[in-house]
């Protein structure tokens, strides 16, 4: 069951956001305090596909979801004034890395679109090619509308990017559309006239400087989340009868002239003065540019950076008749193939294998690397660093020889011809150099694709095939039971997955096999890990302890974190939280037990941490 309609049909039952007064979620449940119960739907809710069960204690109407709850949490609160009410309890940041939480969002954005990206890549790449070899004429109305086609996607990329940037942050999605696409109509840009970027023009008095913003990536992602907080704050404070007409309306008149005059020309004038940085490094040394250039390029597209340095090169070509840092694009850009193809030679799943040879052809005939860049070196991270590593050898090499480009064209097979010249042995040279090593370092440095895997649910069946068995240990030092014995319904009943319930005899909490820590709650009542064999374990210390908000708990491990059978991973005050009336019997959880044939407890009584207690059989 996908969250984003869990979520909606939750909040429908519930009587929509009016009848809510605060709500939160721990480790496996909403937890929701309501206005009026009577209006509430219980029978419909818990026969919603992936609602486990429906709990009522202390004044709080609980969801059962399972581990899934913080997607179900995200999509029910998108849109809303709850959006805006910051819970103790919320996962949804992943762990506190904010380098991860941007890659994440920049991913989450941007992974809708790939598709069309690599489709739109490899058709630009075949046109390009048919009109190279003579099969096309460019005065064709072939060539025009196939050209069309296969670059509309650019063209219009602040759109399509304000469609899944209000996605992400819980935005209007047609507001949000409509804020971008002013800024591409013909009324905004023929301010411009003949002269381009820099002309200034007025809104109230106020100077704006006017911009192209056809193909840019930054002014889109970062108009739309400041939208995202002005809805909430007009929804706050419009009476509802009159949001219909007031809230877009306030939202247009603010946001166009801010992107306009704010958003816009911060992301281009960065990119112009990372050119000319660019540009004085290649005068003074051609191997340190080259290296820096085509290591970070890549990371420039990530940001939309690259747009923004695209005219430098054009009116290098235009005013020399070349251009230097063409060429290291192209280094990049081979460089992310590299990485690419060694993706795709390390994984394991197919359709892994399947997303990354569709991005592999886009670089290779239309040198685009968006698909590459978004749907593997930004998920799985690592790739990344390989398309650094080969793109900064390769691009050293060629910025040493001074290698130049003829023509400003995006790195790939079907361009070559625009290079060819005196220096374009060193560019084919430097293209097989930037390959060959990051393929080879992004082989070696491996990567987490279990935990980002494009289908997930994939890998999993991959591994329960490849494992015949995965056994668990008790976590604590206790007393070990039938889950059956627990006074929480939701675990007792069975409706989150087999498992078994401790009764703990100290506060600790320890690794019940090897594996990485895949959920870790703020409030470090609840810790998640899957073991190698992809066995998932949720060790949820006591009941309704999230109420405590981390009072009596502190974590030893990150999430993330790798860690070792018996490795401490959680240690909690048992006497102050029984004292504080709660009960401390702990469930313990095979969160995915649907992909075993069987889960059965071995032992039970008192038993030490370590002990083998339970066993997970695939066939």
């Amino acid at each position: 069951m996908m969250a984003d309609n869990l979520g909606k049909k939750i909040l429908g039952l519930v009587g929509q956001e009016e009848n809510i007064n605060t709500i939160t979620h721990c480790a496996t449940r909403l937890r929701m305090t309501l206005k009026n119960r009577d209006v509430v739907k219980r029978d419909k809710i818990e026969a919603l596909q992936g609602v486990l069960s429906v709990v009522e204690k202390g004044g709080q109407f609980q969801v059962v979801i399972g581990p899934n709850v913080p997607n179900v949490y995200e999509d029910l609160i998108r849109g809303t004034r709850l959006a805006g009410e910051k819970s103790g309890n919320d996962v949804s940041k992943d762990d506190g890395k904010i380098i991860a939480r941007v890659f994440n969002t920049i991913a989450g954005i941007f992974t809708p679109l790939l598709p069309l990206l690599a489709g739109s890549g490899v058709l630009r790449g075949l046109v390009l090619l048919s009109t190279q070899l003579g099969w096309l004429s460019d005065k064709s109305g072939t060539y025009h509308i196939l050209t069309a086609a296969s670059t509309s996607v650019f063209y219009f990329l602040p759109i399509l990017l304000a469609f899944t940037t209000a996605k992400r942050f819980g935005a209007n999605l047609y507001v949000s559309v409509a804020v971008m696409g002013a800024l591409i109509m013909p009324e905004f840009t023929n301010i411009m006239g003949t002269h381009g970027n820099g002309v200034i023009t007025h809104f109230l008095g106020i100077p704006i400087v006017t911009m192209t913003y056809t193909s840019t990536v930054i002014p889109a992602i970062l108009a739309i989340w400041c939208l995202s907080y002005l809805e909430r704050f007009l929804k706050n404070h419009i009476a509802e009868s009159l949001q219909l007409l007031f809230v877009p309306l306030i939202s247009l008149f603010i946001m166009v002239p801010i992107t306009a005059g704010l958003f816009g020309p911060f992301g281009v004038y960065t990119g112009e003065g990372i050119a000319r940085i660019i540009n004085w490094l290649i005068q003074s040394n051609g191997w340190i540019a080259g290296a820096l250039i085509g290591g970070v390029w890549n990371v420039f597209v990530i940001f939309g950076l690259q747009w923004a340095v695209n005219p430098i090169m054009i009116m290098n070509i235009s005013t020399l008749g070349f251009d230097k840092i063409v060429p290291l694009t192209g280094a990049a850009n081979f460089g992310m193939a590299g990485a690419t193809l060694g993706t795709f030679l390390k994984t394991k799943n197919k359709k892994t294998k399947s997303y990354t040879m569709s991005a592999l052809l886009s670089i290779f005939f239309a040198g685009i690397t968006e698909p590459a860049i978004y749907g593997v070196a930004v998920r799985y991270k690592r790739p990344l660093i390989g398309a650094v590593i080969g793109g900064a050898v390769g691009g050293a090499f060629m910025g040493g020889m001074q290698t130049k480009a003829y023509a400003f064209v995006f790195g790939g097979l079907t361009t070559l011809p625009a290079f060819v010249g005196k220096t374009f042995v060193y560019y084919a040279l430097g293209l097989a150099i930037c390959f060959i090593v990051a393929a080879i370092a992004t082989m070696i440095l491996g990567f987490d694709e279990e935990s980002k895997d494009i289908e997930k649910n994939q890998v999993t069946e991959n591994v329960s095939l490849a494992v015949n068995q995965q056994f668990i240990s008790t976590p604590i030092l206790g007393e070990v039971k039938e889950l059956k014995e627990s006074k929480d319904p939701a675990f007792a009943d069975g409706s989150m997955g087999s498992g078994f319930l401790v009764e703990p005899q100290e506060g600790k909490v320890y690794a019940p096999f090897d594996g990485t820590v895949k959920v870790l709650f703020p409030t470090h009542h609840a810790i998640g890990i899957e073991s190698k064999n992809g066995t998932e374990v949720m060790i949820h210390i006591g009941i309704n302890t999230v109420e405590l908000k981390g009072k009596y708990f502190e974590c030893h491990v990150k999430q993330g974190e790798n860690v070792k059978k018996g490795q401490l991973l959680t240690t909690f005050d048992l006497a102050s939280i029984h004292k504080a009336g709660y009960d401390v019997s702990t469930p313990v959880i095979v969160t995915n037990t649907q992909d075993y044939k069987d889960v059965q407890l071995l032992k039970k009584g008192k038993q030490v941490q370590g002990s083998v207690v339970m066993e997970a059989l695939t066939e």
